[in-house]
């Protein structure tokens, strides 16, 4: 997994090379800055115009800092986002975000990722939880959700996602270092839940809005919402525990 302060004094260190375009997996323009200094020196070498050789080492040495100033500032999500297209924080072969939408369809987990950066976090979790519908064992998806929850301060909800984040295969680094679930590692709650493996306890509380979208007033709507429930669980995205939290919380008596 790249890292951001890494390409950054790589840029600002060995700019001039494209040392952290190669770092980036960007190797066409990586070339170019590297080719661009074995030109410069080619000129100095035959003494070809000399006015215009040293420009051959300014210009990517120029721009080596300018991606280096960019880097640095550049907001960790946003570095993850366009360069760790493989890590679970942005999904597997994401679309970029900054793509026209009007020629490039986007999905509700891409919805939910501009609504994020954005600090739109109630309409990007409404989104979020329409992308998994489609998808849901995303583990990227329940980590986004984690973080809005936890930027929320609700912590059952960010507790079940990043459960299930990590049941389907969160990299759990991620955890400790993203800025958004700042709050839930501050929760006197978080160490239990770290203890065991960041997956939830029946002493742990289920939140109320998963796994379902809607509340259930009728024997009817009770009988769905179990379907649905039993659903998940065969397909293994919920654990026998889970299912019967969630059924019992369905059937209890409403006030």
């Amino acid at each position: 997994m790249k890292k951001k302060h890494v390409a950054a004094i790589l840029a600002l260190l060995l700019g001039i090379f494209g040392v952290h375009r190669f770092y980036l997996g960007q190797r066409k323009k990586a070339i170019l800055y590297f080719g661009s200094f074995i030109m410069g020196l080619l000129l100095l070498a035959l003494d070809i115009d000399a006015d215009i050789g040293p420009l051959f080492f300014v210009i990517p040495a120029i721009l080596g800092l300018i991606d280096s100033v960019l880097f640095f500032v550049m907001p960790k999500e946003e570095f993850d986002y366009k360069y760790n297209d493989n890590s679970f924080a942005w999904g597997n072969n994401a679309i970029n975000a900054y793509e026209d939408p009007i020629l490039t369809p986007i999905s509700s987990k891409q919805k939910g990722i501009q609504k994020y950066q954005l600090h739109d976090y109630r309409a990007a979790i409404q989104d979020f939880h329409q992308s998994l519908d489609q998808a849901y064992n995303d583990p990227s998806v329940h980590f986004h959700l984690a973080s809005c929850y936890s930027i929320l301060e609700e912590k059952d909800n960010a507790f079940f996602h990043l459960d299930k984040a990590v049941d389907f295969g969160l990299d759990i680094h991620q955890i400790s270092t993203n800025q958004s679930l700042t709050y839930i590692r501050n929760h006197p709650d978080f160490d239990r839940f770290a203890e065991n493996g960041y997956q939830m306890t029946s002493e742990t509380l289920v939140p109320s809005t998963f796994p379902l979208t809607t509340t259930a007033n009728t024997n009817s709507d009770i009988l769905e919402k179990i379907t649905e429930l039993g659903e998940l669980k065969n397909k293994g995205f919920l654990t026998e525990e889970e299912f019967n939290m969630q059924k019992q919380r369905l059937l209890l008596p409403r006030e």
